[in-house]
């Protein structure tokens, strides 16, 4: 799958050299998961190290959802978002920001039943952003997404350290997107294992 992704951009067909692990090949570590029994976690403010496990911190009230900027905003993550979000509205003002021209251009074309991606978005009541950074860095005040209030946010972003997105007093947590596409419905941090089809 890589390879077949780094040749379709392979414009020029450069010549490159693949590495891989030698035959029999032994790792200081290996780890195994049962992912039957791992359960969605967010980062808490002020530090994406304030890690809990979302049935901790469920039900606390959110002002706003962030989806996007370029760690939540690849085209994996919006189709996440858009399965939760599909035939449901919001209940916070919810940004939807693509990382690249690339992924705002695939969300015009992919489809869910029928609606683009940006239709689900958009029928759901987000608002969609052009692709950058937005609020993520903060920035001006009329930054698409920027928390200019000490707001409670959560985002699909990297950071949440003070004023990352903004006022130096919003709480923002970090989370899936598939977390905070549950959450903008619900208007409180919410597992979205309660949302899934």
């Amino acid at each position: 799958m890589t390879l077949d992704y780094v040749d379709a951009r392979n414009a020029g067909q450069k010549p490159y050299t693949v590495a891989k692990s030698d035959p029999g090949a032994k790792f200081m570590v290996e780890k195994v998961y049962d992912v039957r029994t791992l359960e969605p976690v967010i980062a808490k403010p002020h530090s994406p190290d304030n890690k809990a496990f979302v049935r901790e911190v469920q039900g606390q009230k959110l002002d706003r959802a962030y989806i996007g900027s370029c760690t939540g905003g690849k085209m994996t993550d919006f189709r996440a978002a858009a399965g939760i979000l599909k035939g449901r509205q919001v209940k916070i003002d919810t940004f939807v920001v693509p990382a690249t021209s690339e992924i705002a251009a695939a969300l015009k074309v992919e489809r869910l039943n029928g609606q683009t991606l940006e239709e689900v978005f958009l029928s759901a009541g987000a608002k969609l952003g052009e692709p950058s950074c937005a609020a993520c860095l903060g920035g001006p005040s009329d930054t698409f997404g920027r928390l200019n209030t000490p707001m409670s946010c959560i985002s699909t972003t990297n950071r949440n350290y003070p004023g990352r997105m903004g006022h130096r007093e919003a709480q923002v947590f970090l989370a899936s997107p598939l977390t905070v596409a549950a959450s903008a419905l619900t208007g409180k941090i919410t597992d979205p294992r309660e949302c899934l089809q």
